[in-house]
């Protein structure tokens, strides 16, 4: 019985959906059909707050949040339906629970969440060409140190002016008459 459960499960099931968790701000695209005999088709987004994910496997479903005009919109997705086209990650939520129904409470700033840095890669050809990119510019960032240092040798050999070697002068002598005066206080 469950092989043919896991077979159907298989047949319907969606390989591109991104691991979203509690926190997260997704963007849902959501297919609407519209008009009377032609039923033509458009894609809405609905970009919100995950604050609850229920089920498992093809059953998953996820209820997104957001504040519109004040007034607060919740709605919920199953993630393998044919109506839900597309879900983004757009950034994700630093979050200690896995329900987070405290939000609906709490209003404008205090609702804002942490955000979580993380890398998130959607092709890992872009992936490697991005390290490339960095590890050439890791190379430029070490290379220049080198040249800095070289400025502040050539920077050391000039000579210093007039007035600041007076000035360390008196620094040196106004310790020198501090210290014979602690002598004589002591004495």
């Amino acid at each position: 019985m469950t092989d043919l459960m896991a077979k159907v499960e298989a047949k319907y099931s969606k390989k591109d959906i991104p691991d979203i968790e509690p926190g997260d701000t997704v963007r849902v695209r959501v297919r609407i059909l519209e008009g009377g005999d032609q039923q033509s088709a458009r894609i809405h987004s609905f970009e919100g707050t995950v604050i609850a994910c229920k089920g498992g496997g093809i059953n998953r479903s996820i209820t997104v949040r957001r504040v519109t005009y004040g007034i607060g919109v919740e709605r919920s997705f199953p993630l393998h339906s044919p109506t839900v086209a597309d879900v983004e990650i757009v950034r994700r939520g630093r979050v200690r629970r896995s329900k987070l129904y405290y939000l609906r409470k709490r209003h404008q700033r205090a609702a804002r969440l942490k955000e979580r840095r993380e890398v998130i890669v959607k092709d890992t050809a872009v992936a490697d060409s991005e390290e490339a990119a960095t590890a050439s510019e890791a190379e430029a960032i070490a290379s220049e140190p080198e040249d800095n240092e070289e400025l502040k040798a050539e920077t050391n050999e000039e000579p210093e002016s007039d007035a600041a070697e007076e000035s360390r002068d008196e620094d040196a002598e106004s310790s020198e008459v501090a210290e014979e005066s602690s002598e004589d206080a002591d004495a």
